[in-house]
């Protein structure tokens, strides 16, 4: 469920973004978001503070994974198909396994290498495979910022993995949305005042809604619940659907053009990541960085 309404929601905030300024969208987004997930964790948990010495690590995390991670997503949108983006999205896990790897925190076995090189493969069809694909194109450009938002919630994700020992899933989470768009307020000042909020429909304030109710709020509360029941492996096994449905519910609502070097790329992409979870990942040995949960 968490990942249907998140597959849509490269749909909404594309059609959201045609009326709602792409640096306010996040601000709002997040701000609100952030405001009732804050609540929701009081109502949980009892409080909502942290250690003095996790801030600095909450604060990165917060700032790499919602306001450098939004930039990049909200102008990916503007630049290139809700498709693209949402294809694009299904690198996460092997991004995020590959830099696990990279700093020590895991070791891969041969399957999660042949996955890597598959997976490139088909992002490399999916970025040349589009319609309007060329060098300096505004579609190129948008595969470009798409890649970026997910290698920064690949970065956010490596770094809250250190404290989720401490902390559970939902507290790290509302920090970051709070923090991240607390950062994001001084750079979107100037949008947030020239925006023309009398213009924006009530179609475009419905897309609003969505984002910070149904694929904010309501789809984490779903995700962090199936990580506690079935765990995070099961739980993330779900999310390779979410880049296909969101390209097709793209393709059949927005009236994007989805080539077949494009879909075949997507498919290659969402294999690689099945292939790469396999026994062949292994955590590091003792003496080195605990692994992620």
């Amino acid at each position: 469920m968490a990942n249907s309404l998140w597959a849509l929601n490269y749909t909404v905030l594309k059609f959201g973004l045609s009326q709602i300024d792409p640096l306010v969208f996040p601000v709002l987004r997040f701000g609100l978001g952030g405001l009732a997930m804050a609540a929701i964790l009081h109502w949980r948990e009892g409080m909502v503070r942290v250690a003095r010495a996790d801030i600095p690590l909450l604060l990165a995390s917060g700032v790499i994974g919602i306001t450098l991670n939004q930039v990049f997503f909200v102008y990916s949108l503007t630049a290139t198909g809700a498709s693209d983006v949402a294809l694009l999205g299904a690198t996460l896990p092997l991004l995020t396994v590959s830099l696990a790897t990279a700093v020590g925190l895991e070791h891969l076995g041969y399957r999660h290498w042949l996955g890597a090189l598959l997976g490139l493969a088909g992002v490399a069809m999916i970025v040349s495979g589009g319609v309007n694909a060329s060098l300096g194109n505004s579609s190129l450009l948008g595969d470009g910022l798409a890649l970026g938002a997910t290698l920064c919630a690949s970065v956010s994700s490596l770094l809250t993995s250190r404290l989720l020992h401490r902390y559970s899933a939902w507290r790290l989470l509302t920090f970051q949305m709070l923090v991240g768009s607390a950062v994001l307020v001084p750079f979107s000042l100037p949008a947030l005042v020239s925006q023309d909020y009398a213009q924006v429909t009530l179609s475009g304030w419905g897309c609003l809604a969505y984002t910070v109710v149904l694929a904010g709020v309501m789809a984490n509360f779903l995700y962090v619940t199936g990580i506690d029941r079935v765990g995070p492996s099961r739980t993330t096994m779900f999310a390779y659907l979410q880049s296909a449905l969101g390209a097709v519910i793209a393709v059949a609502l927005l009236h994007e053009t989805l080539t077949v070097v494009e879909f075949c790329g997507g498919l290659i992409v969402i294999a690689s990541m099945l292939l790469s979870r396999s026994r062949s990942l292994q955590p590091a040995p003792p003496g080195g960085e605990p692994p992620p949960g």
